[in-house]
């Protein structure tokens, strides 16, 4: 692997730099390569390093220098709600240039909060994610962390607080309630038995033994 590194320094081979890093789990190579990328003028490794060491500031910051400013907003929106309203003054800024409507027409969340949905609760998110953002799991993790749940940080938030809350479920019967197990949804117990009586009572015709959907004659 030395070797291998230090033919792709040699080489500039950037990108395979990047999958060497990325593979060993090697946050300070991908450090330092997220600095030689900037260097070289490659912007989409030095994203690539930047985005999986968490330093997310430093992306936005990247996206804007290199004039990428309404995927800044985007993402901006995605991971880094607070900083919508400064993106979307730039991205204002820059494309009143060429059409001034178009600029008036993007939408600051600071003015208009009703048009971006789960709001505040992005905002809390973003500051819950900050406190391990920085924290880099070992390569050998990889097979834990990639059995976990793809739902949202936005949605694992509001189930978290409906949870706190003690809010009746949607449907209002605990009956429907489901429970995953491994990765399947299963009824509850009682859910079961239930279906169990009538799949029971859908099996059975009364005693009489049905031959291609007649009853059969008797001998």
């Amino acid at each position: 692997l030395e070797m291998a590194e230090e033919c792709l320094k040699y080489a500039m081979d950037l990108s395979g730099l990047l999958l060497l890093y990325s593979s060993l789990g090697d946050a300070e190579g991908i450090s330092k390569l997220a600095t030689l990328a900037k260097e070289q003028g490659k912007n989409n490794v030095a994203f690539l390093c930047l985005f999986m060491l968490g330093k997310l500031e430093d992306c936005l910051q990247l996206l804007v220098e290199s004039n990428r400013i309404p995927e800044a907003a985007l993402m901006a929106r995605s991971y880094l709600p607070s900083k919508v309203s400064e993106i979307v003054a730039i991205w204002r800024k820059d494309l009143s240039k060429v059409n001034p409507k178009a600029a008036e027409s993007l939408a600051d969340p600071e003015e208009y909060s009703n048009l971006f949905d789960d709001w505040q609760v992005a905002l809390a998110v973003e500051s819950k994610a900050a406190e391990t953002r920085g924290v880099y799991p070992p390569a050998l993790e990889y097979v834990n962390q990639a059995d976990k749940s793809h739902i949202t940080l936005v949605e694992a938030f509001r189930n978290m607080q409906i949870e706190e809350g003690d809010q009746p479920l949607e449907n209002g019967d605990s009956n429907h309630e489901l429970t995953e197990q491994n990765g399947e949804e299963h009824y509850t117990e009682e859910h079961e038995e239930q279906n169990g009586e009538e799949g029971s009572h859908a099996d059975s015709t009364d005693g009489a033994v049905l031959i291609n959907g007649n009853e059969a004659d008797e001998e």
